[in-house]
C-alpha cells in the first residue's frame, strides 16, 4: 500500500510543474502580476514583455472594466505575437527590440492572452477584470 501511494503522490508533484528543463527535471512557470494605469484618455495601458525563454511578464494583468491598451515588446531573438482570446486580437508578429500595440474594451472577468506561435510551449498569461 506505501509504494502505491508514493507512486502517487510522485505523480502530484511532477504534475503540478509545467515545462521539463534541460535534463527532464520539472520547472515550475514563474508567475508575474502587474496592474494596468489609466491615462488622462481613460484608456488602460500595460507593456508586455515577450522573451527567448517563451514566457510573458508580466504574465498576469490585473485591469478593470473598459479598454485596456496592451503593447507587446520583444526582447531577445525570438519573435512573438500576442493574442487576447475568445476576442482574438492579435498583435502580429513582433521582432527583436519592436512593439506593437493592441486595444480591447473587457468587462468582469478572466480572459487569457496567447503567443499564437509558441501555444504549445505555454507561453500565455491571463487578464483579470474586476
Amino acid at each position: 500500500m506505501v509504494p502505491v501511494i508514493a507512486a502517487a503522490l510522485s505523480v502530484l508533484v511532477v504534475g503540478s510543474c509545467s515545462n521539463g528543463g534541460p535534463g527532464g527535471e520539472a520547472q515550475e512557470s514563474p508567475t508575474t502580476m502587474a496592474s494596468a494605469t489609466a491615462g488622462a484618455d481613460g484608456i488602460q495601458t500595460i507593456t508586455v514583455t515577450g522573451d527567448d525563454q517563451l514566457r510573458y511578464e508580466p504574465s498576469v494583468i490585473r485591469a478593470k472594466p473598459g479598454k485596456l491598451r496592451i503593447t507587446l515588446r520583444t526582447i531577445g531573438g525570438t519573435p512573438h505575437d500576442l493574442e487576447v482570446r475568445p476576442a482574438k486580437i492579435n498583435t502580429g508578429l513582433v521582432s527583436k527590440d519592436q512593439e506593437r500595440s493592441i486595444e480591447v474594451t473587457l468587462s468582469r472577468g478572466r480572459y487569457d492572452f496567447v503567443c499564437t506561435f509558441h501555444l504549445t510551449s505555454n507561453m500565455v498569461g491571463v487578464i483579470d477584470v474586476s
